[in-house]
C-alpha cells in the first residue's frame, strides 16, 4: 500500500469535490470489498469455534464474542501453530503466510472503512488518520483507488478459501 504523510500547514478545508465525481466509481468496489471481508471473517470465527469445541459453535462464539478481528487473528495463529507444529510441521510456515495476510487484509479494510472521503485527492490518495508528531498535526493519507480496491477484494476471496482450505486440512493426519 503506498502511504504518504502531509502536515497540517494552518486549516483544514476538504471540500470534497473529487470524490462526488467519482463516488459511483467508488461504490460498488468498497460494499464487494466489505461484503467479502465479512466473508472472510465468519471463515476465521467458525474455525476458531470449531477448535475450541468441536461439537458446537456455542462454546468458542462465547469465548471470541467481542474480541477484535486482530485479537481473533492472534488467537487463530497461537491454537493453530500449537497443533500444526505437532501434527503438521511442514505447514508452519503455510500457517505464517496466512496469519500474514490476514492482517495485511485488515489494516487495508480499517483504511478503507476509516477513510475521510471528503479528503479523496484525484491522485487516489485518502486520509486515514490523523496523526500528531513534535507538536504537529500530521495528515496519513493511503492510495486508494478503485483499481486497488478491486485487487483486494480479489486477495480476500483469494485469503478465505486458502483459511477454510488449511483449518479443513489441519485435522487430517
Amino acid at each position: 500500500m503506498k502511504v504518504k504523510h502531509d502536515k497540517l500547514e494552518q486549516y483544514d478545508f476538504a471540500i470534497g469535490e473529487y470524490i462526488e465525481t467519482v463516488k459511483a466509481k467508488y461504490a460498488p468496489g468498497i460494499g464487494l470489498f466489505l461484503i467479502r471481508f465479512s466473508s472472510l471473517e465468519h471463515t476465521l470465527d467458525v474455525a476458531l469455534a470449531d477448535f475450541l469445541f468441536d461439537r458446537s459453535h456455542d462454546v468458542g462464539y462465547m469465548v471470541i464474542e467481542g474480541n477484535s478481528l486482530n485479537n481473533k487473528i492472534e488467537l487463530f495463529r497461537k491454537v493453530f501453530h500449537m497443533q500444526t507444529k505437532h501434527m503438521h510441521p511442514k505447514r508452519v510456515s503455510k500457517l505464517a503466510t496466512l496469519v500474514k495476510r490476514l492482517h495485511e487484509v485488515r489494516v487495508f479494510r480499517n483504511y478503507l472503512v476509516h477513510a475521510n472521503w471528503i479528503t479523496l485527492e484525484n491522485s487516489g490518495y485518502v486520509r486515514t488518520r490523523i496523526d500528531e508528531k513534535d507538536g504537529e498535526v500530521i495528515f496519513r493519507k493511503v492510495r486508494i483507488t478503485p483499481k486497488v480496491i478491486n485487487s483486494w477484494i480479489r486477495r480476500v476471496i483469494q485469503l478465505d478459501e486458502q483459511l477454510y482450505d488449511f483449518t479443513e486440512s489441519a485435522y487430517n493426519a
